[in-house]
């Protein structure tokens, strides 16, 4: 059986999925590179609409279809939401880019596994803690829930980072805001610049995880740092040479990568770039029966 629409589960709500703050990653798990280039990441084409189911069904009121692929869309309704999806998949966890154009209808997708939302262009609504919460370009949400929706009378193209990574202590779910969030020029140490590159970032701290936006000037290197936990980046613009522990190649904007945990990681600055980073920390072991 190939049903065109699938309805999507409710919303994860304020649970942490994996991890105690006391359990830091001891390990990393292999994959064949920690580059994964946009190029060779599928882009999917996917609509999602809503429907109001009524009368003695199991289950009544308004809930959100999906369909995936170009032969379950063309089943898809008119009015349907259209946009295209990237999934970049690692070992500890997930990093899916949704892109939503004003001509295929806006902004509409239900909240299903996603732990960290990062809007990364125009605004939208989602829940927070429950409550229907306005976001723009900038605004990072933990925890999202419910549907995320283009605001009212406002169809526009948008661009949505979602993150499915755990976190390493309990959390909830919170909205912080871009505009409360300057950025800081890392000075000494780990990660600042070298050799003419200047690194600012922009840090979103919420119980558990953080995620921070990196912007890198100039010409030069990173000074090496070594992550504790893996560490997935998305980078917004630019074009930069990465370096994870032996493995070194050119990434550039669309991309995504993986700083691995206890590997050396430093960049070579190609040109004026961004990115987003989240941990990933390792899934918790079960505990035994």
């Amino acid at each position: 059986m190939k049903p065109f629409a699938t309805l999507i589960a409710a919303a994860l709500s304020c649970v942490s999925l994996f991890g105690s703050a006391a359990a830091a990653q001891t390990q990393s798990l292999p994959m064949p590179s920690n580059i994964l280039y946009a190029k060779d990441t599928p882009v999917v084409a996917m609509a999602e609409w809503e429907v109001v189911q009524k009368g003695a069904a199991e289950q009544t009121g308004a809930r959100v279809l999906i369909a995936a692929g170009e032969a379950e869309l063309a089943k898809a309704p008119k009015d349907a939401v259209r946009y295209t999806s990237q999934t970049f998949t690692t070992p500890t966890g997930t990093a899916r880019v949704l892109k939503f154009t004003k001509a295929g209808g806006g902004v509409l997708h239900q909240i299903t596994t996603e732990t960290i939302l990062v809007m990364v262009k125009g605004t939208a609504e989602v829940g927070v803690q429950g409550v229907s919460t306005k976001i723009e370009a900038g605004d990072v949400v933990n925890l999202p829930s419910g549907i995320l929706r283009g605001v009212k009378g406002k169809a526009e193209d948008a661009t949505v980072l979602l993150y499915t990574v755990g976190h390493s202590a309990p959390s909830k779910s919170v909205v912080v805001r871009g505009k409360d969030t300057k950025a800081a020029v890392i000075a000494g140490g780990e990660k600042a610049g070298v050799g003419g590159a200047s690194v600012a970032v922009q840090r979103y701290n919420f119980e558990g995880n953080s995620v921070r936006v990196a912007h890198l000037s100039g010409r030069g290197t990173t000074a090496p740092a070594v992550p504790k936990e893996d560490v997935l980046i998305y980078l917004i613009s630019g074009r930069m040479e990465i370096t994870v522990g032996d493995e070194t190649k050119v990434v550039s904007a669309g991309d995504v990568l993986r700083e691995e945990a206890h590997k050396s990681t430093h960049w070579n600055v190609l040109e004026d770039s961004s990115f987003v980073a989240t941990n990933a920390p390792m899934p918790r072991a079960s505990a035994a029966p």
